[in-house]
């Protein structure tokens, strides 16, 4: 609502400071000196899944709905979420290794760009929200101490932040083409409208690093800004404002 109302008075500064100050604040949570863990439950959508993503690590309650649902509002996630879904799609590949990110990075931009929801902390670690070293909790009354045994075992183990990265290698002009197309068939097909499309396009601009040559390495605030840029442009688009307003009113997203 507070966004909506920067939208109507045109207030882009405002809303542009407010995105920074989230990121930056993110990012210290990220390469905070003393490890920070997020206890999630119940519904953590949007920017609470953005903080989760930035922490160090997770403990979850079982029962936990986790997502970046930005899309379903024509916004996408501006507070570091595409940045982190995309560092962790290929956090698995070994370093030296030549293989191919595009298989990796298109999966996670299809879980952005459908707004996929997990629907427990187990499947959040199959969508990428969660990484496979986070832990579940079973009984949320338990939750604030299981996460605190967590935060007390990783100093014990010598805990190290991570450094920031500046050397995130993207897929550039080549992925960003590759993604464009199929966005084209799923417009095509009848499964995504017109403006799902722009949005999922402005999406795909941040994973595919911009207009870059394939294979170019870039650093997390070349993302974060890229996201900013994004999330900024889409908020200027009126069917952006009827989807923010129509979820205000009826709580559904609407398909304009």
């Amino acid at each position: 609502m507070l966004i909506l109302f920067e939208i109507q008075d045109e207030n882009w500064d405002t809303i542009e400071e407010s995105v920074r100050s989230f990121q930056d604040t993110l990012m210290a949570i990220k390469y905070f000196g003393k490890p920070v863990v997020a206890a999630p439950f119940g519904l953590t959508l949007a920017g609470g899944c953005e903080i989760c993503l930035s922490c160090a690590s997770i403990r979850a309650v079982a029962e936990t709905y986790m997502g970046l649902v930005e899309v379903g509002v024509g916004l996408i996630p501006a507070g570091g979420g595409t940045k982190e879904m995309l560092l962790r799609c290929t956090e698995g590949i070994p370093p030296g290794v030549d293989a191919d990110h595009f298989p990796f990075i298109r999966q996670a931009f299809e879980t952005v760009a459908m707004a996929k929801v997990a629907t427990s902390a187990k499947e959040a670690q199959k969508l990428g929200y969660m990484r496979s070293t986070d832990r579940i909790t079973i009984n949320r009354d338990f939750l604030i101490h299981d996460a605190k045994r967590t935060v007390l075992e990783m100093i014990k183990e010598n805990y190290r932040p991570p450094q920031p990265r500046k050397n995130i290698k993207v897929l550039g002009e080549k992925g960003y083409a590759l993604l464009q197309m199929g966005l084209f068939y799923m417009r095509e097909g009848g499964y995504i409208s017109e403006y799902d499309e722009h949005v999922a396009k402005k999406l795909a601009y941040v994973f595919a690093g911009g207009n870059l040559p394939d294979g170019s390495e870039v650093t997390e605030q070349y993302i974060l800004d890229l996201e900013r840029e994004a999330f900024l442009s889409l908020c200027g688009e009126p069917k952006t404002q009827e989807r923010i307003e129509h979820m205000l009113k009826t709580g559904r997203p609407l398909r304009n």
